[in-house]
């Protein structure tokens, strides 16, 4: 690092002599490979001629021991190892450089992640043999996990590799590869001759480096240590040096030195202190109970959760989460419904009794997140609140208005009965007025003059008011298919069940139709009135007897909110009745509040829009290819095809995003059409001899257009790919709309020699004696069932059902989103045929998944 010139300041140089510079470049060689911190290796007939220190070591062999020894010795078995040199030999072969991360074996069985590169030592005669480097990266590998991305990257020896390496003698800088030039912004060569003082950023610190280096480490041993160094352009860097001295122990020393800029490490490192210091901050003072668990059991937890269910520090740390649910079937029904919403990337909330540890049961506000929602198998988060006091509280509450209510109706049927018939007549008139005829409830004049009153209260109180817009979900298939009297006797039930969830002094009203309006006045926050508007969705979901017939009709409710989302009695009540409309947009029986966000997310879906028709235009949409494989063996027998969309902008826009609007606009059609000419025509080029088939999704409105026949016929036509190799997937719901419509179509494409698969197969409502007309030749398992398995008995019972239905039908059946192994024995030993999901293959693009063909 620090130089010791001569008297003149010239340079020791190697032998003049073409023998001396042949035994200098031999001990630099030598000294490279007894001395580098990585491991290299000689091959030839894939067996090992020569092998560096470091290699042997590695690997937990001596040197002289692994000399002989096929390749295949340190690989975690021969297909590990032909796997490699499946991919290695054409590379190779090719005088190329190979660079790859491949798992490897030790002598004592255990394994390792390795960095390989590896080329022919000759170009031209490769059976000279293969120089391999090596270096064990396990460890990095579990940092960039933990840090996202940060990564430094190593594996060093001269040009082949991302660390700097340098070559001095007494300080002097005898030669260095390029990599060190890059980092401190040299020309080529212009580092070497010169004092290793010219790579710090200060004076000092090179001195400083100097005496504990040189003065202080022995021949044969290690320095590390990081140092700032400086750029030639300006600016400074934090570099990780290691070097080894590699004289005997004269005077003269002679060192190899390592570099890797670890500025983003350091920094890195930082970062990640702060953030689980903050994190154990939180969990240490938070109010509420933080649990971290996966395959439901407690990986960790705060000390406030431990008291919320009586438990010492530390005694739930890996007991499983049913001894805190009252119950077996309690403890699954939160498997089976939380941790389903779980793997669609949602939140679970809900109030339910828990257990202490004493046995006591106490009501606890539960809340359930994914750590990470693109993969549900990282485990979940788990927020628990006491509740008691507000159940309690409200309990008693509730008696109070009952009893209350009870009073007041005694006393107006006291009143009542003193009334004379002239005033009863007035008010009968005023009520007939003021009130609708058929449910009696207050009508639109006297609920504008009602919320009127309400919001001059809430103004001079400083108040909220909350009005309700609350529509009924498919009420008019109940009109046309079973009357308007039938439908009339809903309409007062769910007038009865609306009253009797409010309070006195609430108003509710029937505006119109199925529609009615919520008034709550005086409300203390706006969540009160989500309280309200559950309860309503759970009274009107329950099922309403008329005319022996059980009619089920579910709520969808907008909330506005004074006077955030409106000044006046008008402004609210049209604002709760667009967020009613997003209510349903969201997929009906459920409340969504008014926001500002939701003209800004019309305007966004009117953007998106036509971004879209100008994304069919100009060819931003790309298909990749999800390949499905047998059970049995693992083969490739089918890819799936499905659309991307790279945004010029706003980047990969996720398919969730823009296939539905695609749908509702109709340039489904034109984008259906293309992604079938497409995947015919992918599949053709990698060639009809490897008999493997491509799978294309249809669209509901793809399915039911008139010309989707003529469609497939043209397609298979012009790309010349044979009917069999051509899978036409729909939805089990498709299906289900029409059936006798769908049958026809099914049988026409049927008639192309096409193949048809039922796609997400377990949600919709088939039966069996549809499902044997229908002239399917798969049932796809949809994802939510495959989650579950192995472990959840209803969802295990499930899934063999569903397998052994369609065999009994002679149908293939495919496992959607199989991603672990335990997953993909149980669908094995139930017979299932084939598996689709991240276990088997992520979707690629065309090239990278033509690739294994051509």
């Amino acid at each position: 690092m620090n130089d010791r010139s001569t008297s003149d300041n010239t340079l020791e140089q190697p032998p003049a002599s073409y023998a001396g510079r042949t035994r200098f470049t031999q001990l630099e060689y030598e000294a490279v490979l007894a001395n580098a911190s990585i491991g290299i290796a000689f091959t030839r007939d894939r067996k090992f001629f020569l092998c560096n220190p470091k290699f042997a070591e590695m690997f937990g062999w001596l040197p002289d021991e692994l000399i002989g020894q096929p390749g295949e010795t340190v690989y975690t078995s021969r297909e590990s190892y032909e796997a490699l040199a499946r991919i290695a030999v054409p590379v190779l072969s090719a005088g190329k450089q190979l660079d790859l991360d491949w798992e490897v074996k030790r002598k004592d069985g255990s394994t390792f992640l390795a960095r390989m590169i590896a080329k022919a030592i000759s170009s031209t005669d490769p059976r000279q043999g293969t120089v391999w480097i090596v270096e064990d990266i396990t460890d990095r590998k579990r940092a960039d996990e933990e840090i996202r991305r940060l990564a430094a990257q190593s594996d060093l020896i001269l040009d082949n590799v991302t660390a700097g390496i340098l070559f001095a003698r007494n300080r002097v800088i005898q030669r260095c590869n390029r990599r060190i030039e890059e980092m401190v912004g040299a020309a080529p060569g212009e580092l070497n001759g010169r004092s290793s003082a010219v790579l710090f950023a200060h004076r000092m610190d090179w001195e400083s480096a100097v005496r504990q280096a040189y003065e202080g480490t022995p021949a044969g041993q290690m320095h590390d240590a990081v140092w700032r160094f400086k750029r030639k352009a300006g600016g400074t860097f934090l570099c990780r040096t290691r070097g080894r001295r590699i004289d005997a122990g004269g005077e003269d020393q002679e060192w190899i030195w390592s570099y890797d800029d670890v500025t983003l490490e350091q920094e890195a490192g930082e970062r990640l202190r702060r953030a689980l210091a903050e994190q154990e901050l939180i969990l240490d003072n938070a109010t509420i109970g933080i649990a971290f668990m996966r395959d439901r059991e407690f990986q960790r937890c705060n000390r406030r959760m431990e008291e919320i269910f009586g438990y010492a520090p530390g005694e739930l740390i890996g007991k499983s989460t049913e001894r805190i649910h009252v119950s077996r079937a309690a403890y699954d029904e939160v498997g089976r419904v939380g941790y389903a919403a779980m793997a669609r990337g949602e939140a679970y909330t809900e109030e339910r009794q828990l257990r202490r540890k004493d046995g006591s049961l106490f009501w606890c506000k539960v809340v359930g997140k994914p750590a990470d929602a693109a993969d549900p198998a990282e485990g979940a988060i788990w927020i628990y609140d006491d509740v008691s006091a507000e159940h309690e509280a409200r309990e008693s509450l509730e008696r109070a208005v009952a009893e209350r209510t009870a009073e007041l109706k005694a006393a107006n049927a006291r009143l009542g009965a003193e009334i004379g018939d002239r005033r009863q007549a007035e008010e009968r008139a005023q009520h007939l007025a003021d009130h609708d005829a058929l449910t009696g409830l207050p009508n639109r004049r006297l609920l504008e003059d009602r919320l009127t009153q309400a919001l001059a209260l809430s103004t001079r109180n400083r108040k909220q008011t909350a009005v309700m817009f609350v529509d009924l979900d498919r009420f008019k298939a109940i009109n046309d298919s079973l009357g308007h009297a039938v439908g009339d006797q809903v309409l007062k039930e769910v007038a009865q069940r609306l009253v009797k969830q409010l309070r006195i002094g609430d108003t509710v009203c029937r505006v119109g139709g199925d529609e009615f309006v919520v008034v709550l006045p005086e409300a203390k926050r706006s969540t009160d009135a989500a309280q309200v508007a559950g309860k309503i969705i759970d009274t009107l979901s329950q099922p309403v007897r008329v005319a022996d017939r059980e009619l089920t009709v579910t709520p969808s409710i907008g909330i506005a909110v004074f006077p955030d989302d409106g000044r006046d009695a008008e402004a609210l009540i049209r604002n709760a009745d667009a967020a009613m409309y997003h209510a349903k947009e969201s997929g009906r029986a459920n409340y969504q509040f008014f926001t500002e966000q939701m003209n800004q997310a019309a305007s966004r879906r009117l953007a998106l829009e036509n971004d879209l028709r100008r994304a069919v235009q100009k060819g931003e949409l790309a298909l990749h290819y999800q390949p499905m494989a047998e059970l049995k063996g693992g083969t490739v027998v089918a890819h799936e095809a499905l659309v991307r969309w790279q945004h010029p902008k706003k980047g990969l826009v996720p398919p969730a995003d823009f296939i539905q609007l695609a749908e509702d606009t109709a340039l489904i059609l034109g984008i259906g059409g293309w992604v079938l000419r497409e995947a015919c025509r992918w599949a053709t080029f990698i060639g009809v001899e490897h008999g493997v088939q491509v799978a294309v999704n249809l669209s509901a409105r793809q399915f039911n257009d008139p010309k989707l026949i003529d469609l497939v016929r043209r397609v298979l036509a012009e790309s010349g790919l044979p009917s069999t190799l051509l899978v036409l997937e729909i939805t089990e719901s498709t299906a289900m709309q029409q059936t006798d419509v769908a049958v026809s179509t099914l049988k026409k494409l049927k008639d192309l020699g096409v193949s048809l698969a039922l796609d997400d197969f377990g949600t919709g409502y088939s039966s069996l004696a549809y499902l044997r007309r229908f002239p399917v030749d798969r049932l796809k398992i949809d994802r939510s069932f495959i989650a579950d398995v192995p472990g959840d008995r209803n969802a295990e019972s499930l899934v063999k059902g569903i397998v052994g239905l369609a065999h009994a039908l002679d149908l293939t059946v495919v496992a959607e989103g199989v991603e672990t192994q335990a997953q993909m024995d149980f669908l094995a030993a139930l017979g299932c045929d084939l598996a689709q999901g991240y276990l088997i293959g992520r979707p690629v693009d065309a090239d990278s998944a033509a690739g294994r063909y051509v």
